[in-house]
């Protein structure tokens, strides 16, 4: 069933200015996206998804020591949503060891705000047609 009024995006950074950063970066794009709420820890991370419901979360691999990667299939059991993951890494299997645990995107956090913008949006487009 597609989703009524903006997607909702949880941010998963250990740093406070990428979460904001990336935080007004969806929220620029109202009403077609929304930051629903940021968090810096797994465990708050787990909270907020189910407190929030997002459609789509932007998930940092590393969480200051904590596994992000982890989380993907825990916080995909917890609501149904999408994953997006962003690193400053470059090495390729990272990504792909990402898709594998079911996320449905890696990127860099170099790219261009319009790649990260297009990745929530295709996220959200796969999360509608599975939920058909």
């Amino acid at each position: 069933m597609p989703v009524e009024g903006p997607i909702k995006v949880l941010v998963v950074d250990d740093h406070a200015s990428i979460r904001r950063g990336l935080c007004s970066l969806i929220n620029v794009e109202w009403p077609h996206l929304t930051c629903v709420g940021t968090a810096a820890t797994a465990a708050e991370a787990l909270r907020l998804t189910r407190e929030c419901q997002p459609h789509v979360v932007l998930l940092d691999i590393n969480l200051a020591g904590e596994d992000g990667m982890a989380l993907i299939t825990v916080l995909r059991s917890l609501v149904p949503c999408e994953i997006v993951m962003v690193t400053s890494l470059s090495d390729p299997r990272v990504a792909t060891q990402a898709q594998r645990l079911g996320a449905h995107a890696c990127l860099h956090k170099t790219a261009p705000a319009a790649q990260l913008v297009a990745a929530v949006f295709a996220a959200h487009q796969a999360h509608d047609r599975a939920s058909v």
